[in-house]
């Protein structure tokens, strides 16, 4: 099939590092165009190509089908809004939205002009989160009892990108690193019954909440715990899971980010492969017998969120993230920040 001509908006970390990469590599889309001030950075990942400024030029292009939005978080709904209406398939970086309401907008939007909006919850494909993902459908630990995830990272100083400090719609991290985190406990086990949680500023420059907290009831026995700090400098771990049968710990994150930050491509061998110095460690019954020792982590596969667009958008897939989830996603959110 012919690529899908493609626009980016935006060109910083998510534009560039994120989410460029995937559309050179991958023989299904082709990059059109960048809107972006940054002509330097832009030189060097497309030579040939010329920037644009405005997201106006991009939507008066017929010949680009898909508009990817990586952009600060308080314009995601209205330049997905404004590409859909100018009849562009959109993918969206997290949060969708700084509401649930203005997304179920979005989506009934591309249903009535029969486009596709996608989400860029890419760490449905991590490899921690794979790995997670493949022990629980083996039923290794049993029924589970206790999931925990945490994004705790040290970052006392303020983050150089000054909109992600800046209050208003979508800011703060549960927007942020929330969105991941929920989304995955989402993917894992669905909408939960109830939610409780909290948000609060740990770090005394910052004017965002930092750091969260949330608790997610599922039905008996199971109980989900996920949150983040950014004053946290000794490691904790990423995942920790307990079931009847046993327990599994993993510390490290996923490597793709840092990979292509180191200008790895996604089509390179090891990408995604993370060392096994960071394998989990299960300890569980296997067989009658007490097995205690390393995981191997599977390797992280973003590719496969830009496989899925393609194939949706060619009309011979089913998107892989429902935006009902991301809208569920959302709601959460809003009944914690308030």
């Amino acid at each position: 099939m012919r690529p899908i001509p493609t626009a980016i908006i935006g060109f910083g970390l998510s534009g560039r590092y994120l989410q460029a990469p995937f559309y050179r590599a991958h023989p299904g889309f082709t990059v059109h165009r960048v809107v972006t001030s940054r002509a330097d950075e832009l030189a060097e990942e497309f030579p040939d190509m010329e920037p644009t400024t405005d997201l106006e030029t991009v939507l008066a292009d017929p010949e680009i089908q898909l508009v990817s939005i990586a952009t600060p978080n308080a314009t995601h709904y209205a330049f997905a809004r404004a590409a859909l209406e100018a009849g562009k398939h959109v993918l969206v970086d997290k949060p969708a939205c700084a509401t649930a309401e203005q997304l179920r907008e979005l989506r009934d939007l591309a249903s009535h002009k029969n486009l596709h909006l996608f989400v860029f919850q890419n760490r449905r494909w991590d490899s921690d989160f794979l790995t997670v993902r493949q022990l629980l459908d083996a039923g290794h630990l049993g029924e589970l009892i206790n999931y925990e995830a945490r994004y705790d990272r040290w970052k006392p100083a303020p983050n150089a990108k000054a909109w992600k400090e800046t209050p208003g719609p979508g800011a703060g991290m549960l927007y942020d690193l929330g969105a991941h985190l929920i989304d995955q406990a989402l993917a894992l086990f669905g909408r939960p019954l109830d939610v409780q949680g909290s948000t609060w500023t740990q770090r005394g420059h910052s004017d965002i909440p930092d750091a969260f907290d949330l608790q997610l009831t599922y039905a008996a026995p199971l109980r989900v715990s996920l949150s983040c700090s950014l004053l946290v400098r000794e490691p904790t771990p990423r995942f920790t899971l307990h079931g009847r049968h046993g327990s599994y710990v993993k510390y490290g994150v996923d490597v793709q980010e840092d990979q292509l930050r180191a200008g790895m491509a996604p089509d390179d061998t090891s990408f995604g492969t993370e060392p096994t110095a960071q394998d989990g460690i299960l300890h569980t019954e296997l067989d009658g017998l007490t097995f205690r020792g390393p995981l191997t982590t599977l390797p992280g596969r973003w590719t496969e969120l830009f496989d899925n667009m393609q194939r949706v958008i060619n009309g011979t897939a089913q998107p892989a993230v429902p935006l009902d989830d991301v809208i569920a996603q959302l709601e959460l959110i809003e009944s914690v920040a308030g």
